[in-house]
């Protein structure tokens, strides 16, 4: 988890620096020049670095719940798969870490976790803990 909270800090270091350049290059233009996008910009990877961030960690703690090094709350065990998936696992059963990675990763890669909603219920599959 640790490599998710860090390229969250990465990611919002590069909007602090992209809203330094927009600040720097206001000080030094006038006001027919429209820097708006920049901020705007800033705003979207803001987001971005936040539903990566979910992401990363709901299928990290997904894996250490299923690994049994973490308690199980009661929306993890209603994590739907297919029956197709289901008869690859069984047929990769050696290999089943990667192959339930694969799953969360196919699951989720649809789902954005930028609305509050959203994110609890992403944060619902590893924690019974309420957010809002």
């Amino acid at each position: 988890m640790q490599s998710a909270l860090d390229q969250f800090h990465i990611s919002i270091r590069r909007v602090r620096d992209l809203i330094a350049v927009h600040n720097s290059v206001k000080a030094q233009s006038t006001s027919a020049l429209d820097l708006s996008d920049i901020l705007r910009a800033t705003l979207v990877l803001s987001v971005s670095a936040l539903d990566y961030y979910i992401h990363e960690v709901v299928r990290l703690e997904m894996l250490e719940i299923y690994r049994g090094n973490r308690s199980e709350p009661p929306a993890f065990s209603r994590f739907q798969i297919s029956l197709e998936s289901m008869r690859e696992g069984l047929n990769v059963a050696s290999n089943i870490d990667d192959w339930l990675e694969t799953e969360i990763r196919q699951k989720h890669s649809y789902k954005s976790f930028q609305q509050p909603e959203n994110i609890a219920d992403a944060i619902r599959l590893i924690s019974d803990k309420k957010l809002w």
